[in-house]
C-alpha cells in the first residue's frame, strides 16, 4: 500500500493501472483472479480472466483505439479503490472523465468497474 494524496493505493491496483497505461495486456491481466468481473464502457461486462485478457490484448494493442490514462484523483480504503481518471481520446477524440472502481484483496483484483465520473 502507498499513500497518495488523501487516500491509499494498493501496489496491486497501481501495477494494474500502470500496465494499462503502458499498453501491456499480459501484465494488466496478471493480478486478476480467475473469475474476475470486468465491466467497462469499452468491453461491456466480462466474466473471467481469459475473457478480460483477450479484450485487453485487442484493445491495448490497437494504436487507433487505445486511450491514454491519467489519474486525476483517488479515494478508497485500500480494498476498494476509486480512481478518478482522465481517458484521453486518440486522433481528435476529446478526453473523458471516468471513475475506475477496483476491488483488490490480498494482492489480487476481483472486480473492475468503469463508469462516468459522477457514478461510483
Amino acid at each position: 500500500m502507498a499513500t497518495v494524496g488523501r487516500s491509499i493505493l494498493s501496489s496491486t491496483v497501481m501495477e494494474f493501472f500502470d500496465a494499462l497505461r503502458s499498453y501491456d495486456a499480459a501484465r494488466a491481466a496478471k493480478p486478476l483472479v480467475a473469475d474476475v468481473l470486468f465491466d467497462t464502457p469499452w468491453s461491456g461486462t466480462l466474466h473471467g480472466k481469459p475473457a478480460v485478457e483477450a479484450f485487453l490484448k485487442g484493445w491495448l494493442t490497437d494504436a487507433v483505439k487505445r486511450p491514454s490514462f491519467t489519474i486525476r484523483d483517488l479515494s478508497g480504503d485500500g480494498a476498494v479503490i476509486h480512481l478518478a481518471l482522465s481517458i484521453s481520446g486518440r486522433f481528435g477524440k476529446a478526453p473523458e472523465h471516468l471513475t475506475m472502481s477496483v476491488l483488490a484483496l490480498r494482492g489480487v483484483i476481483h472486480q473492475v468497474v468503469v463508469r462516468p465520473a459522477a457514478a461510483h
